[in-house]
């Protein structure tokens, strides 16, 4: 799978919007590992869903 650096920016700042989401609004507050879980997880799947979407298509993975 090639790294599509644009795909990997957009999907870095969705999470980091899910995150500060998380962050300031979650009711009880959430601990800082379960965030940044989240935002991992949001960063992986995000990319994926555009780089199989609208990029090569291709993941490498059979």
């Amino acid at each position: 799978m090639t790294l599509e650096i644009p795909y990997l920016i957009l999907a870095a700042v969705i999470a980091v919007i899910v995150g500060a989401v998380l962050f300031r609004w979650q009711r009880p507050v959430l601990p800082t590992g379960y965030v940044i879980v989240t935002v991992l997880g949001t960063l992986f799947s995000v990319y994926y869903i555009l780089h199989v979407m609208v990029g090569s298509g291709r993941t490498g993975w059979p």
